[in-house]
Parts: structure tokens; sequence; C-alpha cells
């Protein structure tokens, strides 16, 4: 049984180029948007926005550890 996806690329491989542009646009809108959606929860979500502008702050101020650090001393 094919998957969705198989399905899909079988339907693609069928059309002509012209479509094709068409359907690849519309991919391309349709992931901007969720890509959009994404951004639009995380920075919804005063928690996450806080937890991120603190880590800025430490940044800022020097006030993080390498990762060759912390991997040194596991």
């Amino acid at each position: 049984m094919s998957t969705l996806r198989e399905k899909a690329h079988q339907i693609i491989d069928s059309l002509s180029d012209q479509r094709l542009e068409a359907i690849y646009e519309y991919l391309q809108f349709i992931k901007l948007k969720e890509e959009l959606m994404a951004t639009y929860e995380i920075t919804s979500d005063k928690l996450i926005m806080e937890t991120i502008e603190k880590g800025l702050l430490e940044e800022a101020d020097g006030n993080l550890i390498a990762l060759e650090d912390i991997v040194d001393n596991v």
C-alpha cells in the first residue's frame, strides 16, 4: 500500500511543468504559513519568551558556559 507521500509523488510526476510550477508556488506558501504559525505560537507563549530574553541577557553579560566546557566535564 502506498503512503500519502508516495501517492502525491506519483501525481506530481504526471503533471506538466506549468502545473508543477503552480503547485510548487502553493507548497512554498503552505510552508511559509506553517513557519509563521510556529513563530506565532512561540512568540505568544509568555514563558518561552521570558526564557529566550533571559538567555539573551545572559549571553550579553557573558554568563554562558561554552558547550565544549560542558562536554569536557561530562
